[in-house]
């Protein structure tokens, strides 16, 4: 019924995992700052277990240099306002609607269907 592998099982566990030992710093030895650190275990586990390629993206590239402007010049607060520019970058550069029309031959007839599911009424 369900083709899970030990990969799958892995990133599955990974939030749960995570929560343990970031309560397990906070509440045992009261590490709760640098104990956050475990969460971002969470979106790193399937490029480590292999089931993701990692890419280059915008949101990568602000999340790498919020961590560089914090870590190198502790610039953690006015730091964040750049996450702010993902969003906007992402409606910049979204894809035309008019390319997601497909088209597809069938018995030597050419069908144009809509990517766009939204019937208006």
């Amino acid at each position: 019924m369900f083709n899970y592998n030990w990969q799958r099982r892995v990133v599955a566990a990974t939030p749960m995992i995570s929560l343990i030992v970031f309560l397990t710093l906070g509440f045992g030895w009261n590490l709760w700052h640098p104990g956050w650190i475990a969460f971002l275990a969470i979106p790193i586990m399937p490029f480590i277990v292999g089931l993701k390629k990692l890419r280059l993206t915008y949101p990568l590239v602000v999340i790498i240099a919020y961590l560089i402007m914090g870590l190198a010049w502790d610039l953690w607060h006015p730091g964040w306002i750049i996450f702010l520019t993902i969003p906007v970058f992402q409606i910049l550069t979204a894809p035309n609607p008019a390319d997601k029309m497909k088209s597809i031959k069938v018995k030597s007839k050419t069908i144009i269907i809509d990517s766009d599911d939204n019937d208006e009424e």
